[in-house]
């Protein structure tokens, strides 16, 4: 601003004190009064004509020591007259002196009013962002707004993948802006940065430069870095951190709502695989003369490895088989209904094929599967032909399988080969057995015998062997479900460890 203008901005908002001023010096004998600057007069009274332009008295007027003008008297003279004039000018400089205080306060304060209104539309506006590169864009967008910045950046490092939005136009290459953020990594502090630096050179033009960090998680994980034609001063650093931390309480929202939309999906996802799943089992059970039977299966966790099945075919004996693939979850879960499939398939395809080879089919195709990805399935299939009361099977690794004739004693029935996918040849046989009314078969997996309690003690071989004979008398769906709660009840408290299937088999 020119000193005419602040002198004349001055009288225009004191006219009434300097208007008085000026009836006291005519009051007093003076011709006329005025005020000037090196231009010419300003304002004079009385205002009829103007006065001379020589023969005055004259006083320098200063506002917070700059020189504005200087007030002029006309037709008195004298020591006293001169004091009393320094005195007037020196009461309208601390006059001007506080009006331009006055204004610049006004001037701040309306300034940090817009920054906090700035700050809450910022931080409302973030709040409703709900993904991460939003975030980003209104961080750089408003962080250069509030700070008067020519442009700015924010960076994001997560999961090793950085994100980097420029507003309103690049000004900095990625790999300078990621090494800004490495060195705040390093330091724990944001930088100030001057034209001219070495070590990170500005562009041509810039005057200086900020990187503030953010704290993602407890981490350094981003960062604000914002240019413009004049340095970065000790308040804009403090605004800079404001705005920082609630753009980084924003990434963390953001960040937070896709991790529960992806869990959210994945659970969706697995409850869909999980009803596949069961849909791929028998829902029903075929009659089968001679036999009364019940199948269930209780996967560990959303999805799992163990199996069923059970086939009757016209002309062909009843055909079923359980199985168990390592491990759980989803890949378990696939590696099941591949092989699921392929005994499905082997069954039908194979004329007349006995437990044995249709396992060594199976294994010829899943070997290198199954290696691929260090797996392996355990499998018994069973047949039984009704009009000779004869049960075959064989057993590629599997147990517990256990057989307990009308009135005897339970016995496992071992495993005479490998599980399907640990060796290229299939080594297991054909047995059989007799099968009369009374006896029953339990073929299970081993979620039955080593369920644990509390104190981490397996069910084990000797209970379940027990536990069948004392419910050999029962139908197989009670049988089947005794097993079952008994291994619910064993386990109260530890949680199951493993899936849980079988299927029983009791002659009538």
């Amino acid at each position: 601003m020119t000193t005419a203008r602040l002198l004349l901005d001055l009288v225009n908002s004191r006219r009434d004190p300097v208007a008085r001023m000026a009836a006291a010096w005519l009051g007093a004998g003076a011709q006329a009064f005025a005020l000037a600057d090196s231009g010419g007069l300003l304002a004079w009274w009385p205002n009829s004509s103007p006065p001379p332009q020589s023969g005055a008295l004259v006083a320098p007027v200063s506002i917070n020591g700059r020189p504005v003008g200087e007030l002029r008297v006309f037709g008195v003279n004298g020591d006293h007259s001169q004091a009393r004039l320094k005195a007037d000018a020196l009461l309208l400089s601390q006059i001007g002196s506080m009006e331009t205080e006055l204004n610049e306060m006004t001037g701040e304060l309306i300034d940090n009013q817009d920054q906090l209104l700035a700050l809450y539309d910022l931080t409302q506006s973030m709040r409703s962002q709900l993904e991460v590169v939003d975030v980003l864009h209104t961080l750089a967008q408003s962080a250069g707004r509030l700070l008067k910045a020519t442009a700015a950046a924010a960076v994001l490092i997560e999961r090793d993948s950085p994100l980097l939005i420029h507003y309103p136009q690049p000004f900095l290459d990625d790999q300078t802006l990621l090494n800004l953020l490495a060195q705040c990594r390093i330091s724990g502090n944001h930088l100030l940065l001057n034209a001219g630096d070495p070590v990170n050179p500005l562009p041509t033009g810039t005057a200086g430069a900020i990187f503030e960090p953010l704290y993602v998680r407890g981490q350094i994980k981003a960062g604000l870095c914002l240019l413009r034609d004049t340095p970065f001063g000790s308040p804009d650093h403090k605004l800079a951190r404001a705005i920082c931390d609630q753009g980084a309480a924003a990434i963390e929202t953001a960040l937070l709502y896709q991790e529960t939309l992806a869990q959210a999906r994945l659970q969706t996802e697995a409850e869909l695989a999980k009803n596949v799943q069961l849909r791929l089992l028998p829902q029903t059970l075929p009659h089968v003369n001679g036999l009364d039977m019940a199948a269930a299966s209780l996967p560990a966790s959303v999805v799992g490895g163990d199996f069923y099945d059970c086939q009757q075919h016209p002309g062909e004996p009843f055909m079923f088989a359980v199985g168990d693939v390592t491990g759980k979850g989803m890949p378990a879960a696939l590696l099941m209904a591949m092989t699921r499939t392929l005994l499905r398939s082997k069954t039908r395809s194979l004329h007349k094929a006995s437990p044995a080879d249709i396992l060594g089919s199976v294994n010829d195709d899943m070997y290198d599967d199954f290696s691929e990805v260090s797996m392996f399935a355990t499998v018994f299939v069973g047949q039984y032909a009704s009009h000779e009361n004869l049960l075959y099977y064989a057993n590629a690794g599997h147990s517990p399988v256990i057989y307990c004739p009308a009135g005897g004693e339970a016995v496992l029935l071992q495993a005479d080969g490998t599980a399907l996918g640990v060796l290229p040849l299939n080594l297991c046989e054909n047995h059989a057995l007799y099968f009369y009314p009374g006896d029953v078969l339990v073929a299970a997996t081993d979620g039955f015998s080593e369920a644990r309690n509390l104190a981490g003690e397996l069910f084990g071989y000797d209970r379940l062997l027990r536990l069948v004979e004392s419910l050999a008398t029962q139908s197989a769906q009670s049988i089947a479900n005794t097993l079952f709660q008994t291994m619910l009840d064993y386990s109260a408290g530890h949680g199951q460890d493993d899936d849980q299937t079988l299927v029983v088999i009791k002659g009538v």
